[in-house]
């Protein structure tokens, strides 16, 4: 193995957690062969340095306290991160989410008066703004229009 793709890995995971796949892509621009790759993350999977159940838990959490919903939440991890769906799944299995709370959260944050909104064009606002961060319909369309306490 060699000790430069291995020095190169523990100085990107010293300073936080990545994928596997953001990993490879990163030692590809670098141009280290694919065995140097392939062993370089062997190894830090065996020591547990690499983990991509790991990545994905904090990712979830980190990108939800940021106040995106699960749809975007996902489509990141498989798109940009190269997260398989079955990881995901476990991922979100564990965290334990409340999705509607969190809308409801992002809600009363970026539209303090969301309950009373009447006017059509900023409805099309608040619902365009909540599905472009990644909640699902049935995550915030009761909270539109009714009074919360």
């Amino acid at each position: 193995m060699s000790s430069t793709a291995l020095n190169y890995v523990i100085n990107l995971l010293a300073r936080r957690e990545y994928s596997e796949f953001e990993i490879r892509c990163k030692m590809q621009e670098k141009c280290f062969t694919e065995l140097e790759i392939d062993e370089v993350l062997r190894y830090c999977q065996q020591k547990n340095w690499q983990n991509d159940q790991r990545f994905t838990e904090n990712y979830l959490i980190f990108r939800s306290q940021r106040g995106y919903g699960l749809n975007r939440i996902k489509q990141e991890l498989q798109q940009l991160k190269g997260i398989s769906s079955d990881v995901i799944q476990q991922a979100l299995d564990e965290a334990g989410i409340n999705w509607s709370e969190l809308a409801l959260t992002v809600l009363r944050k970026k539209f303090p008066q969301f309950a009373t909104i009447s006017e059509v064009k900023m409805k099309q606002k608040v619902w365009r703004y909540m599905l472009s961060h990644g909640f699902k319909q049935e995550d915030f369309s009761h909270y539109i229009n009714n009074e919360i306490e």
